[in-house]
This record gives C-alpha cells, structure tokens and sequence, in this order.
C-alpha cells in the first residue's frame, strides 16, 4: 500500500471530482517522508474542484503541527467552495489536541472505528 492514497467516495483509489468530494488516506509512511507528498496531493484535490475533502487519518499515529496546518489551509479553500474537511478515524489523543486548541469545531469529526 502506497503511504498516501487518493480515494473516490467508495474507497477506491481515484478522485470523485464530480461528486466534489475526495477522499485522502494518510499513512505513517508519508509522515516519515515528509510532508511534501501530502502538501501536493492535497493542492491537487483542490485544483480538481473538490469542495469536500475527506482525510482518513487511521493510518497515523499522531498529527504533527504542519499536517494540521496544511489541513487547515484545505479547510479554507473548501469553506470558499461550500465545502468542508473531514477528518475521519482521527485517534484520541490528536482530538484531545484539536479540543483544546480551539481547532475542532473547523473540522467535521468522524470517530475512529478502533
């Protein structure tokens, strides 16, 4: 499995920009290198068209800073396009994290599955 996927609505790999939603799945393994690979995907989602941005952050075990940043900078492009982040799978300690520094209500939750 590639450290960072882009997915359709289904969980497929591709993007739905019809649909305007897409679906982004993080791995350790794209932390590790960096987040350019993230940076890149996520500009290509919003290039796209994607209004709705669907990030599956199951596959981490802790959000840096700068993921959280670069999240927020999709959070803004998707709001001017009526759209929404959406962080799915999302651990307890980093929605701790979000709680506390005021950041969780930008994100729409959905909880982690484990």
């Amino acid at each position: 499995m590639d450290a960072l996927q882009v997915l359709d609505r289904d969980g497929a790999v591709g993007t739905s920009p019809e649909e305007g939603v897409t679906v982004v799945a993080l791995h350790e393994g794209c932390l590790r290198q960096g987040v350019g690979a993230l940076r890149r995907t996520l500009g290509e989602a919003l290039d796209s068209g994607t209004s709705t941005l669907v990030v599956d952050v199951s596959g981490v075990e802790h959000l840096s800073s700068v993921v959280v940043a670069l999240l927020l900078r999709a959070k803004r492009c998707c709001r001017v396009r009526g759209g929404r982040v959406v962080l799915r799978g999302l651990g307890r300690d980093d929605l701790d994290v979000l709680h506390r520094t005021g950041l969780a209500p930008l994100f729409d939750i959905e909880p982690a599955t484990r």
